[in-house]
């Protein structure tokens, strides 16, 4: 793009301006065109300065509906495959899904097979990435480059990127709030978990110790039983006899 720049600043005749846009037009290598179309000289050869915006902006029927009419230079055949492709990328743009039936009417193909071997190349050229369906005669839009923008179009993108953001902010603060909801909810229950823990502990120390008074008493009372029965008593008694 430099370099077309550079030759059409130094241009000095129309023919001159007019050969750098025939040129820049059918470069298979550049699809956007905003800095020439700010050039003041551009503007010189009012036609082709018309041929170039259409090129920035516009579509192949666009071209075939003003071109009698707007007396636009008639395209060579690299130029005519590179709109196509350009056509192609304005229609996946407003489109995700696109029959065969309308890429065929709009990019003036002759037949499906034509229209295909469009479709590939512009994908080959980093333009497009799609898929053919071929059973349901359709192509599947994934990604698409953006075509050059009039100025009176950057007001809408700057509300519609407003919008955007708003709708992030949005949708990050109902994450935020979820994120937070989770850690309250992972601590309460880390808490429940301790709570639990330590009256395990103390059930298990409290029958511990209940266990072990239970323990003591029952030798105790086999004690108290053992020397308080008649026949330990009768023997007592006989034994202290003896002594006497």
């Amino acid at each position: 793009m430099d370099a077309y720049l550079s030759t059409l600043h130094t241009a000095t005749t129309v023919l001159e301006v007019t050969q750098v846009i025939q040129r820049l037009l059918e470069d298979e290598g550049i699809y956007h065109f905003g800095r020439v179309l700010d050039s003041p000289k551009a503007r010189e050869p009012d036609v082709y300065w018309r041929l170039l915006e259409l090129f920035s902006f516009g579509t192949l029927s666009e071209y075939k509906a003003i071109a009698v009419a707007a007396q636009l230079p008639e395209l060579s055949e690299r130029q005519l495959e590179k709109l196509k492709h350009l056509s192609l990328v304005s229609l996946a743009s407003a489109s995700k899904v696109l029959p065969y039936d309308d890429l065929i009417r709009e990019l003036d193909c002759a037949h499906e097979q034509q229209m295909e071997d469009l479709v590939i190349d512009t994908i080959y050229k980093g333009l497009l990435s799609a898929k053919l369906d071929q059973q349901r005669r359709l192509i599947e839009v994934e990604f698409v480059v953006g075509r050059d923008v009039r100025r009176e179009d950057l007001q809408a993108i700057y509300e519609s990127l407003d919008q955007w953001s708003v709708l992030c902010e949005k949708e990050l603060d109902t994450l935020t709030d979820g994120v937070n909801t989770a850690e309250r909810e992972s601590v309460s229950k880390r808490t429940r978990e301790r709570e639990f823990t330590f009256a395990l502990q103390d059930l298990r120390m409290a029958y511990a110790a209940h266990a072990s008074m239970g323990d003591d008493a029952d030798s105790l009372a086999r004690y108290d039983s053992q020397y308080t029965s008649s026949e330990y008593q009768r023997e007592e008694r006989r034994a202290g006899a003896g002594d006497m």
